[in-house]
């Protein structure tokens, strides 16, 4: 039997040395102390000690789940990924899990919801994106359907509509189909539905003029082409041709305007 013969508080608010027989026997939280009743005067068995150590290392998990979930929702999954991290056991980790969801400190129904609306206002994802980091994040599928709801095609174009304009001046020094293709794998890879992309073009295309397009066209295959002429420099005649016509072929330019810049090319140089 040990005896409790003082208490004192750490520097950390809610932290407290216990001194057992006037030694230092271990640091507990504020809940461990009040649950065990860890005052001075208090008499413990080694078997009530190893009680406490237990309790006090599954609130210790308790804690770091709960620094981890306040101020960001987190998913029951992430939190469980976060506490392996720190080498908590499966068991403890589990009691903390369902300690802090009691609390509705985590709640994935809240957390999916959140996520939804979060991305329909700001557009990072479209919605079979959304879903996917939802599914990454441990989230029941039949909770992330039922949230899905809120993220509509009407809100993923309008993000579309945005984004494409933006997206085609970041590749306006590639042919026009290159550009749509990089554009398009960007968005598909964050989860953008393709017909909303393409809708989204065309919906760009009714806002652009031929004579712009044309002179950017222009533009891009007259650099693309001098590099290619002048990559292929030691050839002549039909074999230069044809290997510049194919180069530029390949950076996704018609075969109209390939034919029509060689020969503008040739007339020039």
């Amino acid at each position: 039997m040990a005896t409790v013969t003082k208490v004192t508080q750490q520097k950390r608010p809610g932290r407290y040395n216990i001194y057992l027989d006037d030694e230092f026997a271990l640091a507990v939280d504020e809940k461990i102390l009040i649950d065990y009743n860890l005052f001075k005067g208090t008499e413990l068995t080694e078997i009530q000690i190893a009680e406490v150590q237990a309790a006090e290392y599954e609130q210790k998990a308790y804690a770091s789940g709960l620094l981890y979930a306040t101020g960001q929702l987190r998913s029951r999954y992430q939190v469980y990924l976060k506490l392996r991290e720190k080498d908590f056991p499966i068991d403890v980790i589990n009691h903390a899990l369902d300690r802090l969801e009691n609390a509705h400190v985590i709640d994935d129904d809240a957390f999916a919801e959140s996520y939804f609306q979060g991305v329909k206002h700001n557009g990072k994802f479209g919605k079979k994106g959304a879903i996917q980091k939802l599914k990454e994040w441990g989230v029941d599928y039949d909770v992330i359907e039922d949230k899905a709801i809120v993220y509509d095609d009407e809100a993923e174009q309008a993000h579309l509509d945005e984004q494409i304009p933006k997206l085609m001046v970041k590749n306006q020094r590639k042919s026009k189909r290159l550009a749509e293709q990089s554009v398009t794998q960007k968005l598909l890879q964050k989860g953008f539905a393709m017909h909303n992309i393409q809708q989204a073009f065309q919906n760009y295309a009714e806002n652009q003029t031929d004579l712009d397009d044309r002179d950017m066209e222009w533009e891009n295959i007259q650099r693309e082409g001098e590099k290619a002429f002048a990559r292929y420099r030691q050839y002549t005649g039909w074999d230069l041709n044809q290997r510049v016509k194919a180069a530029l072929a390949r950076r996704g330019f018609d075969f109209d305007l390939i034919d029509r810049f060689v020969t503008d090319y040739q007339k020039n140089n």
